[in-house]
């Protein structure tokens, strides 16, 4: 009765375990690590880890786990460690490992138990607040060196007001900071995220800076100019869209913009649907995603725009045969200022070369755009399998790659296709 109530828990566990004796053979796995690992159970038979597992770099972590418990009889309590599925899925796996004890056996040592959960979604958060704290940190490094500067030359009793005035505004900035270490901190970027409301609030403290601080009125002006620019928050000049149009315009013009590339950007526009929108704000939008899909595609590769739908729903689509985005990126692209690689990885790259990098903030602009104006944003992506991790890098020309032959098989490997959801001008009820 004992024995079978073990083995109903250890069948039900959502932690993987595998079973080794010490000649390297599984004699046991539950569903959960036939699951993790991607691995089906009638294809371990008669094959060792080595056979298994050491066929790919990105396992030597967890192969030497595995070594020091079978060869050497070492376990360890706890270790994190990478690992690489057959299908090219790529997991962080927290593993243990003990002893199999057995007094049947001649050994007291029957094998090794090795124990191990996926926490690729903890590892991902952890990466991205890592990342977006290190370009929080290089975004306000330039500012506070401003500040302070400023400080030491104002020293003195006459200029206790503008002491005051610094040290809020120093305080401001650590508030912001500690903010932005909350929102890091949550266990998922959430789909539904309502960026509006944080654009609005920004606006509302520029003016209330500026009452408050009449000497910077003029600069703080300035900068609420900017912000209300670039993401265009009013609906002062919604008007009647021939959206075909708008789209070749927006391709000529990226075509133009990205001629010093090899990207051929093709159009599939036989229709011409009226829709309601600011037209400063479609042009935004739409050369926002050209310019995406082109910075992410190599040399040789493709970018089509399409038109869809009607008289009801009208889709844009924006294709590329680019990198794709990896599953820990896609959580969090809408979330501005939020790169995919290092804050150090970005060089000086001018708009539309090959791995561009900004500031993060197209793709808010554009989240916020359809918040205001009514319209849908999805996207689906494919990451190549060659290059799976967040740092790893293409040439960034299709013949340069050394795991495809031709353009085909890099069309066939990764990509991303954003879709614009519209309602035709006579449903969109003003």
């Amino acid at each position: 009765m004992e024995k079978n109530i073990s083995s109903a828990i250890i069948e039900s566990m959502s932690d993987g375990l595998i079973v080794f004796n010490f000649r390297g053979y599984i004699t046991h796995m539950n569903p959960a690590a036939s699951e993790i690992l991607g691995l089906q159970p009638e294809k371990t038979r008669d094959r060792t880890y080595g056979q298994l597992f050491m066929d790919k770099a990105e396992n030597d972590a967890f192969n030497d786990i595995l070594f020091n418990g079978i060869q050497h009889r070492e376990t360890r309590l706890y270790g994190e460690v990478p690992f690489m599925r057959n299908d090219g899925t790529r997991l962080d796996l927290a593993v243990t490992t003990s002893f199999l004890r057995s007094d049947s056996l001649e050994t007291q040592d029957a094998g090794i138990v090795v124990v191990f959960k996926d926490i690729t979604h903890f590892k991902a958060l952890d990466r991205a607040r890592q990342r977006v704290l290190d370009h929080l940190s290089h975004e306000l490094r330039t500012p506070l060196s401003i500040i302070l500067a400023s400080s030491k030359r104002l020293t003195s009793p006459e200029n206790a007001k503008a002491l005051a005035r610094i040290q809020r505004n120093l305080e401001r900035l650590q508030d912001i900071q500690l903010e932005v270490e909350d929102i890091v901190k949550q266990r998922a970027f959430q789909e539904r995220y309502n960026a509006l409301p944080s654009v609005q609030q920004a606006l509302d403290l520029v003016e209330m800076l500026a009452e408050e601080d009449p000497v910077y009125s003029e600069a703080l002006h300035f900068l609420k100019g900017k912000i209300d620019h670039f993401f265009h928050i009013t609906k002062s000049s919604v008007q009647d869209v021939k959206l075909g149009d708008y789209a070749l315009q927006a391709v000529d013009s990226a075509k133009e913009r990205s001629s010093h590339r090899q990207v051929v950007l093709i159009t599939r526009v036989d229709e011409n649907p009226t829709i309601k929108i600011d037209p400063e704000v479609l042009e935004k939008a739409l050369i926002g995603l050209l310019k995406n899909a082109i910075e992410n595609t190599p040399d040789q590769g493709e970018v089509e725009v399409s038109l869809t739908g009607g008289p009801g729903d009208i889709q844009l689509l924006i294709k590329d045969t680019g990198v794709g985005i990896t599953r820990e990126s896609q959580k969090q692209i809408f979330g501005g200022f939020y790169h995919s690689k290092d804050t150090d990885l970005y060089t000086t790259k001018k708009p539309f070369y090959f791995g561009a990098g900004g500031k993060g903030l197209d793709l808010l602009r554009l989240k916020i755009f359809a918040e205001v104006y009514g319209f849908q944003v999805e996207f689906t992506s494919t990451r190549c399998p060659h290059i799976p991790g967040e740092d790893d890098i293409c040439p960034g020309v299709i013949e340069r790659c050394p795991h495809v032959k031709d353009r085909k098989a890099c069309f066939g490997s990764g990509g991303t296709c954003f879709t614009l959801t519209f309602k035709a001008a006579e449903q969109s009820g003003g």
